[in-house]
């Protein structure tokens, strides 16, 4: 299939279907950022709210450089991978000290930015300033590999090499930025993972998979990242009008957003097993306290891990001193703190 031919068909495609998004307003690199980093890992659905949010708060990247980290982190609470909201403030703060403010216009020093790899830089360096560069994401992997027949591994580096010639040498290079919002589009709404719409495809002629009968086959990963398990028992400790947090500064997930303090294992204990365990005596050897509650087990899902939680409510029956790094924070100001969606969704409980 000639490069003429499968772009003029795509863009013809786009032209008719593709959906009006606030961030296809204007060529704005700053807003094309924001977006593309809130839509790694996030559904359209999802997305366009906190995107929108996000643009109000933060409506320059001036804002977004000056402002509190905790201020980005509580805008992104309940999006997940929280690295990309910290990125996103070290990045504009790179943008301010590094190009006075003004925004990167080509591919090579996008990628200077914290978080920013090939496929933002392309999809930034070609929507906002066209120039020829090919964004290849997941859609677009997607696509390619079933219209043209490849079955090298996506996760791999002769796939990723592939893949990205294959995409710059279909490029339409006087109109990369619609032609690769385009290529993304289609993947997003047509060529979609499950069911795709392969009998209203205009492309089904030519498709590979499609005439093969192997669509579901393609693309192809060749790792399968095992799932971790991790076993976190928090300590939801009350005293008088106070509940005890502790900030999470360990490069782990969800570093920098505020959670209990927590006592973590590598298998399931009983309840028995915790209260006898070191790191229970840590924390409340000679004290007087009283257990308010043991909550069911929630399961947490990440990405490549699998968070068995329990709650334990706790009561401090005096002054009790505790670690130093744990934060008193008064009841009526708990929803101001940055914390993970299992936290939020626990604290909506106590106050409901």
């Amino acid at each position: 299939m000639k490069p003429l031919y499968f772009s003029n068909k795509i863009l013809k495609w786009y032209a008719q279907e593709k959906r009006d998004l606030p961030w296809r307003d204007n060529f704005d690199p700053y807003s094309i950022w924001i977006s593309e980093i809130i839509l790694q890992q996030t559904r359209i659905d999802q997305g366009t709210s906190y995107y929108l949010r996000f643009m109000e708060k933060f409506p320059t990247l001036l804002s977004l450089a000056t402002a509190n980290q905790d201020e980005v982190l509580k805008l992104w609470q309940g999006l997940g991978y929280y690295s990309r909201a910290r990125n996103l403030h070290f990045g504009a703060q790179q943008v301010l000290n590094d190009y006075h403010g003004i925004f990167p216009t080509s591919f090579l020093e996008l990628k200077k930015i914290k978080g920013v790899g090939d496929y933002t830089a392309a999809a930034i360096a070609s929507i906002a300033f066209n120039e020829p560069v090919a964004a290849v994401d997941g859609n677009v992997y997607r696509v390619l590999s079933r219209i043209f027949g490849i079955d090298e591994p996506i996760d791999t580096s002769s796939g990723k090499k592939q893949f990205a010639e294959l995409a710059n040498q279909l490029l339409d290079r006087k109109n990369a930025g619609d032609y690769n919002q385009a290529l993304m589009e289609f993947g997003a709404l047509h060529c979609k993972p499950k069911q795709p719409l392969c009998q209203e495809c205009p492309f089904s002629k030519n498709c590979f998979a499609y005439t093969k009968q192997i669509v579901d086959v393609l693309p192809v990963k060749s790792k399968k990242v095992k799932q971790r398990h991790r076993f976190f028992y928090y300590l939801c400790i009350h005293q008088n009008k106070n509940i005890y947090f502790k900030k999470r500064t360990e490069n782990d997930i969800w570093r920098n957003l505020f959670d209990f303090p927590l006592i973590e294992f590598n298998e399931s204990k009983t309840t028995a097993e915790l209260f006898s365990s070191v790191q229970w005596n840590s924390f409340f050897e000679n004290q007087t306290i009283q257990i308010n509650h043991i909550s069911n087990e929630v399961i947490h899902l990440l990405s490549h891990q699998k968070i068995h939680v329990q709650f334990i409510g706790i009561q401090l029956i005096s002054e009790n001193i505790l670690p130093t790094n744990f934060i008193k924070i008064d009841k009526r100001n708990i929803f101001d703190l940055a914390v993970p969606k299992l936290i939020e969704n626990y604290l909506s409980g106590l106050k409901g």
